[in-house]
């Protein structure tokens, strides 16, 4: 991510807007603040659209809406300039790459752009206008086209999954929530409730990574992991049983995500393996496993 937000700030200097825009980065992604003249924005998100797949963009970009000596082309993103007799309508949103549909008086839809663009040249009449992007609620409202003027419109768009989006790099590692696996792998979007959870993802050759999480309500939680590349000299094993089975089993303080009976992946030295399962006493282990080796332990669980 730092090396891409490296080149965006190479291309915002290269088109002369520094000091005017910036870009911050936050997990998986980017988010554009300033305050730009609509040609000069379009190009920058003609740039952004070639952004890796596992970014996000948000666009914060305020407007210097002087109008431009032309009609504004959509793809640009220029603010528009309707000819005689004529209006238009200059659309707008927070994320990147919004599909603006515009429907006529009679529901018929009359043409698409993406965001930001503009509908040049309407008829003076009320016009629908519906704005469509993957994972988003959309948007629809009805707007009044008048001779000569122009309907400004900046939308921001309502995630549909608020609870977290999590992405690792590299990508693909099984995610647990509170032990349990859940479906897909990163970068997943997973629609937890607000909350305090422990997450631990999980890819064969990279060491775990673990914490707790804090979902917020009515705001999508981010949070990137990079994932450290384990040390094939350094790797021992433990077997984990328990009666009765299905105990979760936590190293060092963390959940692996796996419960018993299960033979645990682990760094060679001295660990404390904790086994919990509901209406159990928790119980304790402290073991020590040499390199390449495996340790067995058996736990008989005490009712609480």
């Amino acid at each position: 991510m730092a090396e891409y937000k490296g080149r965006v700030e190479e291309a915002m200097a290269e088109r002369g807007l520094n000091g005017r825009a910036k870009v911050q980065a936050t997990g998986n992604t980017l988010t554009l603040a300033g305050k730009l003249r609509p040609a000069e924005h379009g190009e920058l998100l003609k740039f952004l659209r070639n952004a890796p797949s596992d970014v996000r963009v948000i666009d914060h970009i305020e407007y210097d809406d002087t109008p431009l000596a032309a009609a504004g082309n959509p793809e640009e993103g220029g603010h528009p300039v309707p000819g005689a007799g004529r209006g238009a309508i200059h659309v707008v949103t927070d994320v990147l790459g919004a599909t603006a549909v515009l429907h006529g008086p009679a529901g018929r839809v009359l043409s698409k752009c993406d965001t930001p663009c503009s509908f040049n040249n309407l008829a003076p009449a009320q016009y629908s206008l519906e704005v469509q992007k993957g994972g988003y609620q959309s948007v629809q409202t009805a707007l009044q086209v008048k001779n000569g003027g122009v309907q400004d419109q900046k939308i921001k768009l309502e995630s549909l999954a608020k609870g977290i989006y999590i992405s690792s790099q590299p990508p693909g590692a099984d995610v647990f929530i509170n032990g349990a696996k859940q479906s897909g792998q990163t970068p997943v979007t997973l629609p937890l409730a607000p909350g305090q959870y422990n997450l631990v993802l999980r890819l064969p050759g990279y060491e775990a990574y673990a914490g707790n999480i804090q979902i917020k309500d009515n705001i999508q939680t981010q949070l990137n992991a990079t994932l450290n590349e384990k040390s094939a000299t350094r790797v021992a094993w433990a077997q984990v049983n328990t009666d009765p089975k299905g105990a979760e089993i936590l190293v060092d303080g963390t959940s692996t995500g796996q419960f018993t009976p299960a033979r645990v992946q682990v760094p060679a030295g001295l660990h404390n393996v904790t086994l919990r399962l509901n209406g159990y006493q928790q119980a304790k282990r402290t073991v020590q496993v040499s390199e390449g080796g495996t340790v067995t332990i058996n736990e008989s669980l005490r009712p609480k």
